[in-house]
């Protein structure tokens, strides 16, 4: 949390230096604007001079929201899909079940050892350590279409009998 509220204080200090650089550029221009003579070598272009000239509050205000938007997406996207995961190959989800809309219960194996826990939205609770470890096994299932046609065909026939 503390990284996001460093990133976020970078960005609000340099929208207020391209206000402050906005604002001297168009005090500038007044000025030079209100000299009648003016040499060659103060004619010489400033690079970047006028970048901030045209730039008003308004699409600044939208510019900085856009960029606090795409970085609050970017954390729920890792957030969702775990793309900052660590090294987990001693710490792995056996098995999971549902039991609720936001309780479940999961067998975790750490190292050699299978814990069953118990995992709500407030806490989570050791339930047992197993003694013999549950092996896990991947079901392959039927793609969706053909869990439907399945379906389809088993209604199909009921209904003709």
């Amino acid at each position: 949390m503390s990284m996001f509220l460093r990133l976020l204080t970078a960005i609000f200090f340099s929208f207020c230096v391209q206000v402050t650089y906005a604002q001297q550029a168009a005090n500038q221009d007044i000025e030079q604007s209100t000299e009648p003579t003016v040499t060659a070598a103060e004619q010489a272009p400033e690079v970047g001079k006028h970048v901030m000239a045209n730039m008003d509050a308004g699409s600044m205000v939208l510019s900085l929201l856009m960029v606090l938007a795409l970085i609050i997406i970017s954390a729920l996207v890792l957030k969702r899909f775990n793309l900052a995961q660590q090294n987990t190959k001693q710490l792995s989800v056996v098995a999971s079940l549902s039991l609720g809309a936001k309780e479940r219960l999961v067998i975790v194996q750490v190292a050699e050892q299978q814990l069953v826990l118990g995992v709500t939205a407030q806490q989570i609770t050791l339930i047992d350590n197993l003694a013999e470890p549950i092996v896990a096994t991947t079901e392959t299932s039927l793609p969706m279409a053909g869990n439907v046609l399945a379906f389809l065909q088993k209604a199909s026939g009921k209904q003709s009998k």
